[in-house]
């Protein structure tokens, strides 16, 4: 991503309603502790662990429309609303239905067990056509189609009168997502506060499942659940985005421990010198949660100018992460991503993707390219959009890329860009989103004041970088923790 080089360069709108029930009656016991001096340790607690009042589980959702496959087959009455001495004719390439009197019929008909529509001059009408806002599919045939169709590699559900279903749907007993346009949703979705996944299948996912190489746990109602929860008699931790914690973390006025690999809550153990009482908490004064939180990161971003790079010659170096250029516009996917990932995940480099927005195609296939290109791929760090040209309506096709893109991956994203783009592009909309600015001329993060960011998860200070690996000039950055995709 280098700001010195010339770069080549449906709306999906979900309205669903969300039914919210009772509290689950899931509560946390208070756990005795006694508090003494700072120059002794808490007294451990023999109670169970209990690190937390869980959420309300959100209540399943008001799916209104309900059908069966079975019964959509079986649906037929066998009745035809139509006969005729002539029938179908073929002329001048269309096909047409004569009535008896040789007049051409228009509208819906079914001469036989399958229904056809007729335009108004009576030619029989293939492919999508929308009636009165209803959208319908007939096949070659000219005969209408119901069920499950797959078109062009997107599923589609057509219930038993043919129209095309939209919205949240539950199909032989299992829930779907189908955006506006039709299209079966596979992936994050949100519907009210909350967030779904869908599996590849297209059924709504529940229990644990792994996205992104992160664990996610889903409530039976299919809600991404947050906090503390407990399953099996084991707590976990879900942040704010949904992905299980591992590790020393804080909550309320404790400190715990989570399992590395199962993300279990640690009790009755040592992990790095701290003991952890039967009740999960710290025992004892230190706090190891984010000991290294100011440790800046050293890393670069490479795309395929770059080349072949030797990423454990990379490291070697002192480089602890990498950018690496997904894709840019709607098409295009860096023919060096797949390479550079396997290269830089093989050399124990934490990794990270961008995007580079362009104004000639429409920001929501700008996203779907770039989380395709990444959806199964370890995002360490946190995806990036790279804002750096100009020309069009940059702030709209920023906002409504980032829109798609958490939509899809229920990730949150980075804006790269440089200090005068932000003073002549940008406002104050994208202040919530973390910044990694380009500024050559300041020592790294001593970078002047702009009126949409108080701080930065990144500065990019050279494109002239040197780096064992890499032949030739490359971009070198520094990185706070904010970087990190927890």
């Amino acid at each position: 991503m280098n700001i010195r080089k010339k770069l080549t360069s449906f709306i999906l709108v979900l309205l669903t309603s969300i039914s919210f029930g009772q509290v689950i009656s899931v509560q946390a016991a208070t756990t005795d502790s006694t508090v003494v001096s700072s120059n002794t340790v808490s007294k451990p607690s023999e109670e169970i662990p209990n690190p937390g009042i869980p959420e309300n589980k959100p209540s399943e959702l008001n799916v209104i429309y309900k059908y069966s496959t079975q019964d959509i087959e079986n649906s037929d009455d066998g009745k035809v609303n139509i006969t005729s001495t002539i029938g179908w004719k073929k002329e001048n390439g269309y096909w047409y239905y004569y009535k008896s009197d040789s007049t051409r019929a228009t509208g819906w008909i079914k001469p036989d067990n399958k229904w056809y529509y007729l335009k108004y001059d009576g030619r029989m009408v293939t492919g999508w056509f929308n009636v009165n806002g209803i959208w319908y599919y007939l096949d070659q045939s000219g005969s209408m189609v119901t069920g499950w169709s797959k078109l062009n590699n997107v599923w589609y559900f057509l219930n038993g009168s043919g129209a095309m279903v939209t919205g949240l749907n539950k199909i032989d007993n299992k829930i779907y997502m189908f955006y506006s346009s039709g299209e079966m949703a596979t992936g994050w979705y949100k519907s009210g506060d909350n967030w779904y996944y869908s599996s590849s299948s297209g059924s709504m996912a529940t229990g644990w499942i792994k996205d992104n190489g992160t664990w996610y746990y889903l409530y039976d109602t299919g809600a991404m659940a947050k906090g503390w929860v407990n399953i099996d008699g084991k707590w976990y931790y879900l942040k704010s985005s949904g992905a299980m914690s591992t590790g020393w973390i804080n909550s309320g006025s404790d400190t715990y421990y989570l399992d590395k690999s199962s993300g279990a809550l640690v009790t009755n153990s040592t992990i790095d010198g701290y003991k952890i009482g039967s009740d999960g908490k710290k025992i004892g004064p230190g706090n190891p949660v984010n000991n290294n939180s100011n440790t800046l990161l050293k890393g670069i971003d490479i795309s395929h100018y770059n080349g072949d790079i030797d990423f454990k010659k990379v490291k070697a170096s002192g480089i602890q992460c990498v950018y690496i250029k997904a894709t840019e516009g709607t098409t295009y996917v860096d023919n060096y991503l797949g390479i550079s990932y396997s290269g830089a995940q093989n050399a124990g480099l934490k990794t990270g993707f961008y995007h580079f927005l362009v104004g000639t195609s429409s920001p929501e296939t700008q996203a779907r390219n770039f989380y395709n290109s990444i959806k199964d791929k370890k995002n360490d760090l946190k995806p990036a959009l790279d804002i750096e040209k100009d020309g069009f309506d940059v702030m709209g096709y920023a906002l409504r890329f980032i829109d798609e893109f958490k939509k899809l991956s229920n990730m949150d994203i980075c804006i790269y860009t440089y200090s005068d783009f932000i003073k002549n592009n940008l406002d104050s909309r994208l202040s919530k989103y973390t910044l990694w600015e380009a500024n050559y001329y300041k020592s790294p993060f001593n970078l002047p004041a702009n009126s949409i960011w108080n701080s930065r998860a990144g500065h990019q200070y050279t494109d002239k970088g040197a780096i064992d690996g890499i032949y030739g000039d490359v971009d070198l950055n520094e990185f706070t923790q904010d970087i990190l995709n927890n």
